[in-house]
């Protein structure tokens, strides 16, 4: 089990969270998450201890671009490696995400969260964010961005420098 100041999966979905709501509460955190405001925090403080976001007085806490970037495209698919099954229903991830399905390399083989809630049929990726699959729904911006990080931990070396190339620019866009 992972000492309390280790990362853990949920704190890359918390990461990309600040990095779109940059101040955001706890609660809108948890609520945006489906995590409680005690998981949001704790997951806060891990990565503020990472250095993968900062404190910034009275407007909360913000992720640190730079760093951010870094441990997204190199740190996630080592940390956290993608736990796979041979095939699933559910919801679009990776290079199967619907905005970034026409970007993916071809012959992509598809890769879905299992979810009773999708209708997409792939590789099965357990998500990084266990609420991923309902995110879907609710942040397509923050969905989008989970997606990319599958393609970089499901993904063969054609598909992460792809993957790499995609989440620099959407990171950018989005206000990194």
């Amino acid at each position: 089990m992972p000492s309390s100041s280790s990362l853990r999966p949920l704190d890359v979905g918390v990461l990309l969270h600040l990095h779109l709501n940059p101040g955001a509460s706890y609660g809108a955190m948890a609520e945006g998450l489906g995590l409680s405001k005690s998981s949001a925090h704790a997951s806060v403080s891990r990565l503020v201890r990472s250095g993968l976001a900062a404190s910034v007085g009275r407007s909360g806490v913000r992720s640190a671009p730079g760093p951010m970037l870094e441990f997204l495209q190199f740190g996630v698919p080592y940390a956290f490696p993608a736990e796979t099954v041979p095939k699933a229903r559910g919801i679009p991830t990776g290079f199967s995400e619907p905005s970034l399905r026409a970007l993916g390399p071809v012959g992509y083989i598809p890769r879905v969260w299992p979810s009773r809630l999708g209708s997409a049929v792939g590789v099965g990726v357990h998500p990084l964010v266990p609420a991923a699959p309902d995110i879907s729904f609710r942040d397509p911006h923050l969905y989008r961005l989970l997606a990319l990080v599958d393609a970089l931990r499901t993904g063969d070396a054609r598909e992460r420098e792809v993957a790499r190339a995609l989440i620099t620019t959407s990171l950018v866009e989005s206000g990194a």
